[in-house]
């Protein structure tokens, strides 16, 4: 029996839901959430009571005051309607699927500690939406929905997928315009362009079953700084787990600092054309991040910072747009096997890198990028980097160290360029033989002198410890007994930094 306390509009609706039919006051726009438009500001200024119905009445009907028809399975299926006063579902169970497209709330919805099954609201306007710790045993679609104060679902759980698509939301008062921090979505989060949130998207120590998608969306953080003197943040997941994949992709657009600290993500973290750090205040904050995949693809020219610190990743796709300039990128700690780039980074791009990101120096980076490179068969760019990682490690000597550097860099390049060693052994050698040649040593004892070679003396004379029976039996003078002494020191000095760089290379790890 319907009430006689209800509308015209409102009976429709009554009967409608006893029915299981929808109730559709005025033109349907759209059948699907993607086709549905996002509603003006202003939508339903001009409905009259035609189509207003009372929050009131359609709380009744969700708390079961209409039996259902008999055969019928009732539903809560309306569209166009005027909504007044605020939906106050608090700590309710509700059966009944709902599904309201293209309504018009003057007032929130309120679903905080409730337990529902499948709720969609698709193209509406609403003052807010409140849903603390609700269960939702099906999805929760707020799709091209324009949200005038924010969207709160603290602790909520929703069984497949949570759904944003389209939707416009603007910021509470804390800044957020949407607060999830430790939701748990079974299936999908989903909020792809034209979605739009003014103010902080908050999932810190949210869990996703699936993936969480945000292909084309645009956040706006509150403008101005914080008191570090950085832009407010965009996006908030710290502490967020991604069973699968976390997307900001196709034109992601973000102005303020995205921080993911402490994020795990069973397959990929993909930041893919994405239009972010455009301001020098603002900041993408990845610590200890662990994902099978970072991709990391940013419009050219990033003004920002970028803090990879600590993470573990798998593999680490690049580009070289991608890293902003010389202290602007931190990547101490940050573990990776495999070395990806969209478009070819060059050696000597990647060294430039690594010289960005340790202003102060770290030899950590330098060891990743050459087990990396080592990883992929590209032995010789691998020593490239650990001869780069020593002369970094010279300018933070003291004088004696940094000389002890330049020598064995320029003898044998740090054990790195054994074939250096070689070289000035010959080189020497030569020298020697020809100066040796043209000013003959005088015998020590003429009776029991060998017979004269000026190629083994020189080698004689370079080679420490070893004897052919040479440099004892021969005395120069003159300016050949000072070559013989430089040749004896110089013979001394190769030695010792072929020694270290060989202890230095056998002790690679």
């Amino acid at each position: 029996m319907t009430p006689s306390d209800l509308s015209a509009a409102e009976r429709r609706v009554w009967e409608a839901y006893r029915n299981g039919e929808e109730c559709v006051f005025g033109a349907v726009a759209g059948p699907t959430s993607s086709d549905w438009p996002l509603p003006d500001a202003d939508m339903g200024d001009d409905w009259g009571a035609e189509r207003t119905v009372r929050a009131e009445v359609l709380a009744r009907l969700l708390l079961g005051e209409a039996e259902p028809v008999p055969g019928r399975t009732p539903a809560l299926e309306v569209i166009g309607a005027r909504i007044t006063g605020p939906l106050n579902l608090r700590g309710a169970r509700v059966d009944a699927y709902v599904d309201l497209r293209g309504c018009r709330f003057d007032d929130r919805v309120i679903l905080n500690d409730a337990n529902t099954g499948t709720i969609r609201f698709i193209g509406c306007t609403i003052d807010a939406v409140r849903a603390r710790r609700v269960r939702v045993d099906g999805d929760l679609c707020l799709s091209t929905c324009r949200i005038r104060e924010g969207v709160i679902l603290t602790d909520a759980q929703i069984a497949t997928d949570l759904v944003l698509h389209g939707s416009r939301l603007t910021a509470m008062r804390d800044g957020r315009s949407l607060g999830a921090d430790g939701v748990n979505v079974s299936g999908d989060l989903s909020a792809h362009g034209p979605f739009h949130a003014f103010g902080t998207v908050s999932l810190r120590s949210a869990r996703i079953g699936g993936r969480a998608t945000f292909y084309r969306a645009h956040i706006d953080a509150e403008p101005g700084v914080n008191a570090r003197g950085h832009r407010h943040l965009a996006f908030d997941g710290a502490g967020m787990y991604v069973e699968q994949t976390l997307h900001f992709s196709d034109n992601f657009t973000a102005t303020g600092s995205i921080r993911i600290n402490d994020a795990r993500f069973g397959d990929a973290l993909v930041i893919d054309q994405a239009e972010i750090l455009r301001d020098p205040t603002e900041e993408l904050f990845l610590w200890r991040v662990t994902a099978r995949t970072l991709s990391l693809v940013l419009v050219p020219d990033p003004q920002g910072d970028i803090r990879l610190s600590g993470a573990q990743l798998g593999a680490l796709t690049d580009t070289p747009d991608t890293w902003p300039g010389a202290g602007r990128v931190s990547i101490g700690g940050m573990t990776y096997t495999v070395l990806r780039s969209t478009s070819p980074m060059t050696l000597r791009q990647r060294l430039r890198w690594l010289a960005n990101a340790t202003p102060e120096y770290e030899p950590q980076p330098y060891e990743q990028l050459a087990a990396a490179y080592r990883a992929s068969g590209q032995d010789e760019e691998a020593r490239y980097v650990l001869l780069a990682k020593q002369r970094r490690n010279r300018e933070t000597l003291r004088l004696p160290g940094r000389i002890w550097g330049y020598l064995q860099d320029a003898a044998i390049g740090y054990g790195y360029r054994p074939a250096r060693a070689l070289a000035w052994l010959a080189a020497l050698i030569a020298v020697g033989t020809i100066a040796f040649a043209i000013d003959r040593p005088t015998p020590v004892k003429a009776d029991e002198a060998p017979h004269w070679n000026a190629f083994f003396y020189t080698v004689d004379l370079l080679i420490p410890v070893v004897t052919v029976g040479q440099e004892a039996a021969w005395n120069p003078g003159g300016w050949a007994q000072w070559l013989a002494y430089t040749l004896v020191l110089l013979g001394w000095a190769l030695a010792g930094a072929a020694a270290a760089g060989a202890t230095r290379v056998l002790n690679r790890p």
